[in-house]
């Protein structure tokens, strides 16, 4: 009986040892593929395809070419003209905030993909909005492509405004477009 259990004990620290080795193997793998990528995540899927509360037009934006592809990573954005898409206590009080000033999107971060999640946009880049000298922190989903004759853009900036009581913590989602 006694040797029965010694069996069986070295039986299971095997199987341990050897699951534990092909989870290693499994996780630098998923890494290596997911190199500048984002995994899958249903929060990214939810958040893009909420309702746009404002949208606009880029004034002008500034990017960083991919050298390997047309894609882009986008440093800068400037919005002045802002129109609103939501009720008109709402639209006040975001106009109130904004208060005709322009909105400056910032980023010194490299895009990241976003893996089989929505089919609009494929980019996304983490960065800081300002407005009336306050900043906030956001992301930009976007597609786009830069080069020498044309560069365009279109997307979702997506942001926490605590001062506007009437989104009650939940974020702005400002539809914006920009070509040169």
């Amino acid at each position: 009986m006694k040797n029965l259990l010694n069996i069986l004990g070295a039986l299971l620290l095997s199987i341990t040892i050897i699951s534990c080795g092909n989870e290693t193997k499994d996780t630098n793998v998923k890494q290596e593929i997911t190199k500048n990528t984002l995994v899958e995540n249903s929060t990214i899927t939810e958040i893009i395809k909420q309702k746009t509360i404002i949208s606009g037009r880029a004034e002008s934006f500034e990017y960083v070419q991919d050298p390997s592809s047309e894609l882009m990573s986008i440093n800068n954005i400037i919005l002045s003209d802002i129109d609103c898409n939501v009720d008109t206590k709402l639209c006040e009080e975001l106009t109130n905030l904004i208060g005709g000033k322009k909105i400056v999107f910032s980023s010194k971060e490299e895009y990241s993909e976003i893996e089989l999640e929505s089919p609009e946009y494929r980019l996304m880049q983490k960065g800081t909005i300002e407005i009336n000298n306050n900043t906030y922190s956001g992301t930009l989903y976007y597609n786009g492509e830069g080069n020498n004759e044309k560069s365009w853009f279109n997307g979702k900036l997506i942001f926490k405004l605590p001062e506007v009581k009437l989104l009650k913590g939940g974020s702005v989602i400002l539809e914006l477009k920009g070509k040169r």
